[in-house]
Order: C-alpha cells, then structure tokens, then sequence
C-alpha cells in the first residue's frame, strides 16, 4: 500500500494539474479512517489546493495557534509581558498532554509568559495553553480576535481542560476546584456508554473547529509577519520552527532537514497538524494544513495519511512549483556578473556569504571565479536564526577588503545585530572595503517599504536586470539626473496629494550602478558607496534636513500587525510638524511614537533609474527595492550612511509609483517615469 501512494505522488509530481492533486488526495483519504481536510497555498505565487477546505474540523491543540496570535497581539499592545512571571497553582494543572501536571504538584512554582508559550507550542502543554487562554481574553477573546482578521471560520469555545472533559462526557464544577485529583475522580466516574455517547456529540459539535482554508490563510500571514510587531512575529515563527511533536505527520515522508514551523493537535478521531513548510531549490513556502476527522482507525494510521498527503502535495509544488526551478536561472553567468562588478585584485581576500539551503548553486561559480582572478575566495555561511555570532564574522573581516551578501532564507537563518555592527564598522574603515548586496527575493517589496511574497517570474526579471542592463546608459542617466538634483529648489508631487519642496546643494549622491571595484572606492565619500546592489539602478542622496518642508501622502501603510490609509504628513524644514490618517490613526501613533525622535525626520530621496525594473502594470509588488525607472523612495529617519544628519536608528522607505520631481517646470521624473536624458 505504502509502495503504492509514492509511486502514485511521483506520478503526479509531472502533471502540473491540481485536479490531479486532487484525485490523489481523494485516493489516500481511505488511509485515515475518516475524512480527511487539507488546504496548501503556495506562498510566493498564492497558488492554493483545497480538499475539503471550506469544511469544519476539529482543531484540537493546533487552537494553540490561534490562541497564541491573540496572546502576541496583547503583548504587542503592552498588556502581557514576555517576562512577567505566574505562579501555577493547582488548579491550573490540567489533563492531557505535556508536563506541567506531571511535574508541579506542588505549590511554589512560577513560570514566565515566554516559557509558557514554548510549552504550549513545543510539547503542546495543556496546562500552560489554559494559562495563556486566559491571558489572551478567554476563548470569546481569541474567537474575536480570529473575526476581526476575518476567520469566523476558526473559532475557540472552550479551555483544553473542557475540550478533553466534553469528549469524554465529564460534567465539570467550578474551576476553583479543579486539580490532578479532580480531573482523575471525575473522568473515572464515566461510564463506557457516557463515553461513548459523548464521543458521538463531540463528533458532531462544531466548538472549537476550524476550515482548513482560513487556518493555512492565517499561517500564511504567520508567515509573512504581518499581524505583530516585528520581534513577536519572528518569536512565534521561532518557537513553531522548534515544535516537538508530529515527525509522522507532515514531515513523515518527506527528505530530512526541510524546515517546517508547525503545530499538531490529537483529540478522538482526530488528527491534526498544521504548519508553513520551506520547499528547497529556492522553490518557496507552502501553508499547509492537514486535518483528519471522525477516524475509526488508531493515530499512527491517521498520520500516516497525513504524511502521504503532505508527501503529494510537496512534490506537487516541488515538480511544479509556479516559482523557478534549480537551472531556470543561470547561476554561472550571475556569477560572471557578480565577479566582474567587484573587479577583485591579486591577493585580495573576499568574504562570500551563504545560505547553504538557498542560492547554494552559485556560491562554487563565484569561488571558481575569484581564484581565477587571483583573489582568496572564504565561505561563511549565515548562523541559524536566533543562533549568536560570537565574534567570527569581526575577527574574519580583519583581513577582508570584500564582503558577498548572498540571498537567504528569512526565517531560517540571520544577520544578527553583532555582525551587522562589525561590517559597519568595517566598511566605515574605508580603503578598498566594500560591499556587493545580491538580496533577490527580500527586494519585492509593497508601495508601502516593507517586503512582500516574491512573485511568480521575478526571478527571471531580476536574472535580466543583472545581466541584461546596458550599464554605461544607465550611468549616464544617473548622471544628468544628479546634475538635475544640483539646480536648486525641487519638488515633488504626486496625484494623491503629496507637495514637497527640497534641495541638496552640495550633499553627495549615491549612484548604484553596478561598479563594485577597488578604483570606484577611491571616489567613495559616504557608507552607503561602499554597499553596491544588484541588480543596480537607483540614486540616492538625503536632501538638507533643514530646507525640506510641504506634505507627503501614503495611500496605504503596514505598521506592525495594522493598516493605516491616508496617511498625510506635514514637514518643516525636514521635521514632521503634524499628521493626519483617513484610517488606522492609532496604529500610525504608536508606529512613530515606538520609532523615537528619528521617526519625524525626513531621511533620503530615492529615484529609481532601470527600465528592466520598471513596475509591471497591474502589479503591486515593486522589483527590487524600488529601483525601476521613475520609482520615487521617500524615508525617514537616520541618514547617517547618506551623510546627512539625522541619528536614531530608525528607518522607514515609501515608495511613489506616479511621482514627478521637477525644478521650476523641468522635469526629472514626470508621472512615474525618468525624462532627463
């Protein structure tokens, strides 16, 4: 039978046919005993397989998440803390899976909120679940939470301790007097027909379910950070990559090492898990949920099923995945590329940094090439995330003129703050230090500055961008537009309403076009010509801070896990001096209020210059950070690296897809597009 549904997923790996997929799941169903629900959306393209989606399953403890989406959205408000510490009494020690109860019979024991939540994502401890179900509102206050993002398809009824009381059929007292004995006297008290006659209403109940849809829809936004605050978006993804439990579940047949952040949940004949699973080769994401109900089979049989299937739908993506395929992009001629800007010298010692699970292809094309050129190719790869640096990457920089930003995996691996600070003062050191940034994917980004999924066919654009630019065109375009920069008072206007005046004077300008060599370092004035991208095309200066005054309109912001609309900002002489929103006025005060004095500065003026990376029409996402012909990036905050004066460490982009700039009627960029020759 095993035999069976792996030849029959290889078969399908060619199909490229999600009614294939279907067909698939619908033959490894049977395996469960029940019925089985799944949902995966392809995370970089928004391709989505549904069976049974939009049905209702038992949730058991993969409502850890939604509990956890709630709790996090407190902690972000200030009214839980990750360090505040709980005291477990014992009524807090609930039945079912974990460790609390079976450890802390006694009084005396407190537990932080951190630690609370890794023992309910990790080993799915029911104890601590409860705990934190109450610090997130109650079920009614995670449930609510799951409307307002709108998932009334997954909804919180209940505690675990009166989920695991419901399907046994044990009435329950007062929770104040609930402890390790009651819950064994109580359910003892159950006879075998009461069990078996609430197992049939539990069967039927449709508390504490969720549609598989809306579940890989809310990991989806898990996934892409964009319902908390930076730092608890990274922590919950952390903790899910580090879950315990479920190895026969989704990753059950597929190859060892892929990073899955999940959560599983068992309860009856249910069979849950769910989770964001990475597809290697560059290949992307994949929301997947995977829900078995009613089963009349055991639990390992029921996983089993969920492992075929999760086996059929990742060679689906694999084999056919929208995203590129290792050998659609042409890793030796990127490499050509790469070397060629950085025109290494005899001898010279070059940093090439690595994710060895993304773009790993091309890393022995670039080695191949430095040593040709004569220079000392050294490998480093990038630390797993959260993983300290402990000093290497500083003590490798002492004898490196040349540092490699090579793409990697957001989420699976880091640059930590220590080592962002070393390479800042390394290349702060100047002489022949410099940088090539190769970011890909993390590039796509939303009008509003903060990345986004990496769509279907931006590979290929970039691949074209980087080695299809005329470059000596694109230079001499950067040229006339920083001459045009020098004559004076400029404006910037936009349909929406954005009006400001600025000038540069004699401010240096950064012109990104693609020359990395030791002899264009001689010429480097600020920290931000020594970090070269590619692809290239932008230029960049921060105007006087004390000359830049009017209004800039922002159609459409993230900040954090909210959306704020209209946003209109007053400035005078470079200081914000007011603002308004149409929608999400709070979620801009507390934005500017987390992000200090520095967050009410104007920063810098970005002109996107490449014709290869101009906005495709229809398309939200903007290439490459903004760089496409007629893209006008307005920040704020510090503009240290551009040589102004603003200090704080706070940044933030915006871009303008349908600006003009233009002195006294001439015009640099008119309607979204470069006109100076």
């Amino acid at each position: 039978m095993k035999m069976f549904f792996l030849l029959a997923a290889a078969a399908l790996c060619f199909a490229g046919d999600l009614s294939r997929l279907e067909r698939e799941i619908r033959n490894i169903e049977p395996l469960s005993g029940g019925l089985l629900g799944i949902t995966a959306i392809h995370l970089e393209t928004g391709e989505q397989f549904s069976y049974r989606g939009g049905e209702r399953f038992p949730m058991a403890s993969t409502f850890k998440i939604p509990i956890a989406v709630a709790l996090f959205d407190k902690i972000d408000r200030g009214e839980v803390k990750l360090d505040q510490m709980y005291e477990i009494r014992p009524s807090d020690l609930h039945p079912g899976s974990g460790t609390l109860s079976e450890l802390f019979v006694q009084p005396g024991v407190a537990l932080s909120v951190r630690n609370l939540l890794e023992l309910m994502l990790l080993i799915s401890d029911n104890s601590a679940t409860d705990i934190l179900l109450r610090m997130a509102g109650g079920a009614r206050g995670v449930t609510g939470k799951m409307k307002s993002l709108g998932y009334d398809g997954i909804r919180v009824d209940r505690s675990t301790a009166e989920l695991i009381a419901g399907w046994i059929g044990a009435p329950l007292t007062s929770e104040s007097a609930w402890s390790p004995e009651y819950f064994r006297g109580a359910f003892a008290a159950v006879t075998p027909e009461q069990r078996k006659a609430a197992a049939e209403r539990f069967r039927e109940d449709p508390s504490d379910t969720a549609m598989p849809d809306q579940m890989s829809a809310l990991l989806a936004r898990i996934h892409k950070k964009e319902l908390h605050q930076p730092g608890s978006a990274e922590l919950l993804l952390d903790i899910l990559r580090r879950c315990k439990t479920g190895d026969g579940r989704i990753r059950g047949m597929l190859p060892p090492g892929l990073t899955l952040a999940h959560k599983t949940g068992t309860i009856g004949g249910t069979t849950n898990d769910v989770g964001i699973l990475t597809l290697p080769d560059n290949l992307g994401h994949v929301a997947l949920s995977v829900f078995v109900r009613n089963s009349t089979r055991t639990t390992e049989q029921a996983e089993k099923a969920i492992a075929h299937a999760s086996r059929a739908v990742y060679d689906y993506f694999v084999f056919t995945a929208p995203g590129p395929k290792t050998g659609e992009l042409d890793y030796e001629k990127l490499a050509d590329k790469i070397v060629s800007a950085l025109k290494p010298t005899k001898g010279e010692r070059v940093i090439v940094r690595r994710d060895p699970g993304h773009f790993a292809w091309i890393t022995g094309h670039i080695e191949e090439r430095l040593k040709s050129a004569g220079a000392v190719p050294l490998r480093l790869e990038y630390r797993s995330q959260g993983e300290p640096d402990e000093g290497r990457l500083a003590k490798e920089l002492e004898t490196a003129t040349a540092y490699l930003w090579m793409p990697l995996r957001e989420g699976s691996v880091w640059i930590s703050p220590e080592e962002r600070k070393a390479l800042q003062e390394w290349v702060d050191k100047g002489g022949a230090r410099r940088q090539i940034h190769f970011h890909w994917q993390d590039g796509s980004v939303l009008p509003d500055g903060l990345p986004t999924a990496h769509p279907a066919g931006y590979d290929a654009l970039y691949q074209d961008a980087v080695l299809n630019t005329d470059y000596k065109a694109l230079s001499e375009k950067q040229d006339a537009i920083i001459a045009g920069l020098r004559q004076g008072t400029g404006r910037i206007r936009t349909p929406a309403g954005t009006n400001l005046m600025f000038r540069i004077n004699n401010r240096p300008v950064n012109k990104q076009d693609g020359d990395a060599s030791v002899e264009r370092m001689k010429a480097a004035k600020v920290r931000v010509d020594r970090d070269v991208e590619l692809p290239a095309g932008v230029v960049r200066v921060a105007p006087e801070e004390n000359v830049v005054q009017g209004t800039l309109v922002i159609p459409e912001a993230r900040l954090g896990a909210k959306i704020a609309r209209n946003i209109r900002m007053e400035f005078q002489q470079g200081r914000m001096v007011s603002y308004t929103a149409g929608e999400g006025k709070e979620a801009l005060d507390e934005f500017l209020k987390a992000g200090g004095p520095a967050a009410l500065r104007f920063r810098e003026i970005g002109i996107g210059v490449n014709p290869k990376l101009r906005p495709r029409p229809g398309e939200k996402v903007l290439p490459y950070y903004g760089y496409g012909d007629g893209v006008v990036r307005i920040s704020l905050g510090d503009n240290e690296e551009l040589g102004g004066a603003v200090r704080g460490g706070f940044v933030r982009w915006f871009f303008l897809t349908d600006a003009s700039i233009d002195y006294y009627g001439e015009f640099l960029v008119k309607d979204g597009k470069v006109v100076v020759e």
